[in-house]
């Protein structure tokens, strides 16, 4: 209890120090400004075409094309990364392009390996056109997970959760006398080759299976030296590939002689550090790799995968001993393992819990994205989940310290199926893009002086064109009627812009409203009202806005 004790208190000092150095992940690349800018007007042809992400852009599998409302291009097919800012994609046009409605169709895939594409539209000329820019297809989309996606990378969480938690499993739970039972061995011998299958098999196809979503290729087409050596030379997820590879082979040595030497604590310690290290190699492939702040998230990614791997994986361990508690010699030893457990399993759950909260400030702006996005939803389902485990771990805990051996074994598998299908959830939430991109509209409500109210809504709060609502009331909820001008001044907290102005006309008493480009990059905002009285008072608030690409 003491270890616990001591473990929470450092669980607490890490996560005070991790609070007061923030980092935001979008994980899939999103805009920040591009030029020129959604559904822009221009007088004059640019001469070039730039989009600025909020993250590095890997060298392969990118592209940028520009096309006339006939739809032929007229980008001069030179599309590169800016040498001094890899940020930036950009590519130059053709020379005197007519007045006519364009559109940018963009493909990058992002530092964590993940492709995001999309559109944006633009115009040159002032006068009619047969097109209007607005109209045209412009929302950005990002890989969705598929079903090869889901099996390969499920099988790998698996494996290695299963190899991880079996060897620490040996080495911190089970009771010595418990070590050296036949039926034990036999089991872990069954269970490390088992692992070893799932994490060969797995790791061999990711390559393949990565340069299908990278390239968007089929299978078929992806299975050449050029392409899979691309893969290997330029990308992150290649060079990640290579120390997976690397490292399997020592752990198949070190298996084979912690089998021979019938787990001799040397070999069991170094295919427990491999199988670890397997785990952290899958945390620079996360969404955390694409952060602010890599050396926290990254770490924090891996604390949070290596407990999920810990107590699923030794879920796994106890469900295949079952048969031993239906021994009267080893029913006794089989119910101290899962006391011995329970120690770690507060531990994990109070680890996973501060990273679980960890991570959605990094990756959830607010909590209504939690049902309005993909990944908030399948966020809210893993919690539920998680949730769920919680409960029949307490069951089993309870079980185990009254030497109740009897509904043990349904309890125990209704807990692993559950964590079978966080895995599940886990593998979706690592490639879908985070909700950090699409925050959906803004409103919130500040009182200034003499108690008046003033809410602010941004609507659809994304780059390009938004509706701004002014709303003014005063102490008693009725709306303010003097008011001479509403103005809002926005100021990028992402890069200095300077500041632009708007003007809100009147809607009806205490609502004004408007209209504009405002946010014309996606980011951090601040929104600074100012309300000038007909007597010549001001009501004055800032409000921040978290403007999303999508």
């Amino acid at each position: 209890m003491k270890q616990i004790k001591s473990g929470v208190l450092l669980i607490a000092v890490l996560y005070l120090f991790l609070f007061l150095c923030p980092s935001f992940a979008s994980a899939h690349a999103y805009i920040l400004k591009s030029t020129p800018y959604e559904n822009e007007i221009v007088n004059q042809a640019p001469q070039k075409v730039t989009i600025e992400f909020d993250e590095t852009i890997q060298a392969s599998f990118n592209s940028l094309e520009v096309f006339d409302s006939a739809g032929n291009r007229v980008d001069q097919k030179n599309g590169r990364i800016n040498p001094k800012n890899p940020s930036i994609i950009e590519t130059d046009l053709a020379k005197n392009l007519p007045n006519d409605t364009y559109s940018i169709k963009w493909r990058v895939v992002s530092s964590d390996g993940h492709p995001v594409e999309g559109v944006i539209p633009f115009q040159v000329g002032n006068g009619d056109l047969t097109q209007d820019s607005s109209s045209i297809n412009k929302e950005s989309k990002g890989y969705m997970p598929q079903l090869d996606l889901i099996i390969i990378r499920w099988l790998q969480y698996l494996g290695n959760a299963c190899l991880v938690a079996m060897l620490l499993f040996y080495l911190f739970v089970l009771p010595k006398e418990f070590r050296g039972n036949p039926g034990v061995s036999s089991t872990f011998r069954k269970l490390l080759k088992l692992s070893l299958f799932a994490l060969s098999v797995s790791i061999l196809l990711n390559l393949p299976l990565q340069a299908t979503i990278e390239s968007g290729l089929s299978w078929s087409k992806v299975l050449s030296v050029h392409v899979l050596g691309d893969m290997l030379a330029t990308t992150l997820f290649g060079t990640t590939w290579i120390i997976q590879i690397t490292s399997l082979v020592f752990l198949f040595f070190s298996s084979y002689l912690l089998i021979k030497k019938r787990f001799h604590s040397l070999w069991v310690w170094i295919s427990f550090i491999l199988g670890i290290g397997l785990l952290l190699t899958k945390a620079f492939t996360s969404h955390a790799a694409s952060s602010t702040n890599v050396l926290i998230t990254v770490s924090i990614d891996f604390i949070h995968l290596l407990s999920a791997s810990i107590w699923i994986g030794s879920l796994i361990v106890l469900a295949a001993l079952i048969p031993l508690s239906r021994n009267i010699d080893t029913k006794g030893l089989y119910l101290d393992s899962i006391r011995a457990f329970s120690k770690w399993g507060i531990l994990l759950v109070i680890v996973l819990t501060f990273t679980g909260i960890y991570g959605s400030f990094s990756y959830i702006p607010n909590l209504r994205t939690l049902l309005t996005t993909n990944y908030g939803r399948v966020l809210s389902a893993k919690i539920v989940l998680l949730v769920i485990m919680i409960i029949f771990a307490t069951i089993n805990f309870a079980k185990g310290k009254r030497n109740k051996e009897k509904g043990l074994p349904a309890t125990l598998w209704g807990e692993l199926m559950a964590g079978a299908v966080v895995l599940v959830l886990s593998v979706l939430l690592t490639n879908l893009p985070t909700a950090m991109s699409s925050p959906g509209p803004f409103k919130e409500t500040k009182t200034v002086k003499q108690e008046s109210k003033i809410t602010f809504k941004a609507s659809p709060n994304v780059i390009g064109e938004n509706t701004f609502v002014l709303s003014l009331e005063d102490q008693k909820g009725q709306p303010i009627k003097n008011i001479e001008q509403a103005t809002l001044t926005f100021t990028s907290l992402e890069m200095d812009m300077g500041e632009a102005t708007k003007t809100l006309g009147k809607v009806k008493e205490g609502t004004y409203q408007g209209k504009g480009m405002n946010f014309n990059m996606a980011g951090r905002w601040n929104v600074h009202v100012h309300v000038l009285t007909k007597d010549l008072e001001t009501l004055d608030t800032d409000f921040k806005v978290f403007v999303g690409s999508q």
